[in-house]
């Protein structure tokens, strides 16, 4: 599968959000540890650019 240039995401904020809140709700319902529910945090934001353009 070949990537897509085109391909972007509009509301990169709303996307980090959205997955830091299923994170917080694995870890809620202790099925991931503060720990690494902590290091998944951090991979998410640094990993999708929410800066502005």
């Amino acid at each position: 599968m070949e990537d897509d240039p085109d391909t972007r995401i509009n509301h990169p904020e709303k996307l980090c959000d959205t997955i830091v809140g299923i994170i917080d709700e694995l870890e809620n319902g202790n099925i991931i540890g503060e720990e690494r529910a902590s290091e998944f945090r951090s991979e998410i934001y640094r990993s999708i650019d929410t800066q502005k353009e």
